[in-house]
């Protein structure tokens, strides 16, 4: 598998980019080990990212691997606090 690669995610994540984003997450795990989320961009997030992510980690967990996220800002936090969902203090593993 090759290294790690970084997903920079857009300043919007919510269900309005939803495909976009499944389709991105898609094929960077094709041959990833692992995939980095970074969120430093996000500014509006909502529940459809949080399933999105969770079922990203799932595949990836699947492979051995996982997904971490990065420079997670607060519309990120709030998207999981929503969903009931802890956000991991360290990546997702």
């Amino acid at each position: 598998m090759s290294e790690a690669p970084v997903v920079t995610l857009g300043s919007d994540c919510t269900i309005r980019t939803v495909r976009s984003l499944h389709d991105t997450l898609t094929a960077a795990l094709a041959g990833a080990g692992r995939l980095t989320l970074d969120c430093a961009a996000v500014e509006r997030a909502d529940v459809t990212f949080v399933q999105i992510v969770l079922a990203a980690d799932t595949t990836a967990r699947r492979r051995a691997s996982g997904i971490a996220l990065v420079n997670v800002p607060p519309a990120v936090e709030s998207a999981f606090q929503r969903a009931a969902i802890a956000l991991p203090s360290a990546p997702l593993l």
